[in-house]
């Protein structure tokens, strides 16, 4: 089994027993221990795939642990277990990510075996998978991939919540690699970034978009298109003549198309920023201040930025119904977007129970595996057809 290693780090010896039990059984190799002065040492000796980390110990607590890991630039998948407060192990699991670890589940006590089980059961797919991605990826290979159009555009349906009808698609990168993988954007999008090729990726991604939606027209009249911006372009000055220049090529309503901008980088340089996304404005293109909630200067941005709409991020949509911090935030973000006459898209939706919640708060319009998958062209039309019957509608 690729990436099988477990390392257990639990003060109580029954909960160690129990971890290392379940994990063996699932075909994990697993080895615990229950005093935390013993972690570097198995840490380096044992070199785990996955560790399961209590939080509250003696001597040396999880997040003392946490720190250490970071200086050893872990990479390993992290399961945080603790009986504390569950606001607490939400701060500590928020603190990990920002550090930079891979924080990829919590567990409370008591534990349920269940639980731990669905989360290795994760964790040995997910590194299966990532096992099978190109081993490198170099700038000569995606700017062959972006010459030869290997980047394949997916899309992700947006419905208005009151109608249930389709209002909208977000374009997606895929990359066919040659050796035959489908690459996705979490490993190739910073190698774009990184290199200076993420100007030219996402225009071929605005214009392999326009293209798709205008034969679609006949179906749906009037989809907007969303496509997301990086950062890294907003201080291009020549962006908005670059964007329209694509657009008046394919007669393609600038109105229609709506450039997502997230929240931290919307900051990042504000002089260029409020120029280029002024001038886009003033050509008639949407803008969408993307994953709110999860920078740091979000009122001064709404206040200075010419923001026509506003996506509340998917990690508090994910959780708010299972969360009252995360609920809270999402009530508040859409009395504010509604206060300053901003329509207002929560993305992440994925059960009908959320979609439910955010109807009865007003939201305008969502997206999420709910409604529908980012799929491939074919494979959205059929979804399409199946939509426009009323089959594949959210009940």
């Amino acid at each position: 089994m690729p990436g099988n290693r477990v390392l257990i780090m639990d003060d109580d010896p029954r909960v160690c027993r129990l971890f290392k039990r379940v994990a063996e059984g699932l075909g994990f190799e697993a080895f615990a221990i229950d005093n935390s002065s013993q972690f570097e040492s198995a840490y380096g000796g044992f070199e785990p795939d996955i560790i399961l980390l209590d939080l509250q110990m003696p001597k040396l607590d999880g997040v003392e642990l946490m720190r250490y890991l970071v200086g050893q630039r872990a990479k390993a998948s992290i399961i945080l277990v603790s009986g504390v407060d569950k606001s607490v192990i939400a701060t500590t699991e928020r603190l990990g990510k920002s550090l930079g670890l891979n924080i990829v589940g919590l567990l409370t006590k008591p534990i349920n075996v269940d639980e731990i089980k669905a989360l290795l059961r994760g964790q040995y797919q997910d590194r299966k998978s990532d096992q099978q991605k190109p081993s490198s990826l170099t700038k000569t290979d995606l700017a062959r991939a972006i010459e030869r159009n290997e980047i394949l555009v997916c899309y992700q349906a947006k419905v208005n919540v009151a109608s249930r009808q389709i209002v909208g698609v977000k374009a997606l990168a895929r990359w066919w690699h040659p050796r035959g993988e489908l690459v996705f954007p979490n490993d190739f999008i910073p190698l774009a970034e990184e290199t200076g090729l993420i100007t030219p990726l996402t225009y071929k991604v605005l214009e392999t978009a326009v293209q798709d939606v205008l034969m679609w027209q006949t179906r749906v009249p009037g989809l907007t298109l969303a496509v997301k911006l990086s950062a890294k372009m907003l201080n291009d000055l020549d962006l908005p003549d670059c964007v329209t220049q694509i657009l008046d090529a394919y007669h393609f309503g600038p109105q229609r198309l709506v450039l997502e901008v997230s929240e931290s980088g919307a900051m990042a340089s504000p002089a260029s920023t409020m120029d280029i996304l002024a001038r886009l404005r003033l050509k008639g293109v949407q803008l969408c201040i993307g994953d709110f909630g999860t920078g740091y200067s979000s009122l001064v941005q709404l206040y200075r930025l010419p923001f026509r709409e506003l996506k509340v991020d998917k990690s508090f949509v994910m959780e708010a119904r299972k969360s009252n911090e995360a609920a809270t935030i999402v009530r508040s973000t859409i009395e504010l977007a509604r206060s300053l006459d901003l329509k207002v898209v929560a993305e992440g939706v994925e059960d009908q129970s959320t979609y439910e919640w955010l109807a009865g708060l007003g939201c305008q319009e969502c997206q999420g595996y709910y409604i529908s998958r980012p799929l491939e062209v074919p494979s959205f039309l059929s979804w399409l057809e199946e939509h426009n019957r009323g089959q594949s509608t959210p009940q």
